[in-house]
């Protein structure tokens, strides 16, 4: 079995779990689902006007989408305030002391209550760290904080010698630049890392063309391009195979 001197996560769906459930319902034309969306506008009302929840959701939405679009042009990332940049200017809201900022924390505040950290994740961390692999966490988000603040929040921080986010980073998985990125961080070489992920295109894709090897966390049944070194169902797993 090939040993590896550094192991590189995956955070949101590998290492914590994004539950969709948790976030606050809201109804709208007669259907009710999930969304950060009631959250926010119950936090931003004051600074709303007479602009109701109907009109508020729309552009909302559309800000969302849009800075989806952007994002797949060329993996560049943009930080979440960019969102809510697009999301004032459909609004016609203007910046105003700190109008922006209050809209990203409430966002991501509702975000968080939505993300469970399974606590069996903590012995297998303890188990690599006993085994002298270095670890590090490198993850697609748009608001670096929030990431680092969800690993201490779950006690997790300090395992890891590097925490690579794409906002801080500009580059978004698969793109090459944050796995050298990260790899120039630890000063190691592809040959000797793996990465964990749960995203067939981010995290098996990604690393593969940087000729790291790969774990797929399997969440679901997914068709996938590239091929990992090994599959797993949970992180448990990991003890079996490195």
């Amino acid at each position: 079995m090939k040993k590896y001197s550094a192991v590189l996560f995956d955070l949101f769906d590998t290492l914590v779990m994004f539950r969709p459930s948790l976030l606050p319902k809201i109804t709208l034309n007669g259907e009710t689902w999930n969304s950060t969306a009631q959250h926010v506008f119950t936090q931003m009302r004051s600074s709303l006007g007479e602009m109701e929840f109907a009109d508020f959701y729309e552009p909302f939405v559309e800000s969302h989408r849009e800075l989806l679009e952007l994002r797949k042009k060329d993996l560049r990332e943009y930080p979440n305030r960019k969102r809510f940049e697009m999301f004032m200017e459909k609004t016609g809201l203007k910046e105003d002391g700190g109008l922006l900022e209050k809209f990203v924390c409430s966002h991501m505040e509702s975000l968080c209550g939505a993300m469970v950290y399974p606590e069996h994740h903590t012995e297998v961390l303890l188990y690599l760290k006993e085994k002298g692999y270095r670890l590090s966490v490198v993850s697609n988000f748009d608001h670096a904080p929030t990431a680092r603040e969800l690993l201490v929040k779950f006690g997790i921080v300090d395992f890891f010698e590097h925490i690579v986010i794409s906002e801080e980073v500009g580059w978004r998985k698969p793109h090459r630049k944050i796995f050298e990125f990260a790899l120039a961080r630890l000063g190691e070489d592809p040959s000797d890392a793996i990465f964990i992920g749960d995203n067939p295109e981010a995290d098996i894709m990604g690393p593969s063309d940087c000729g790291i090897d790969s774990v797929w966390v399997r969440r679901k049944e997914q068709l996938i391009q590239a091929e990992p070194k090994f599959i797993i169902e949970d992180l448990e797993d990991l003890k079996k195979i490195i």
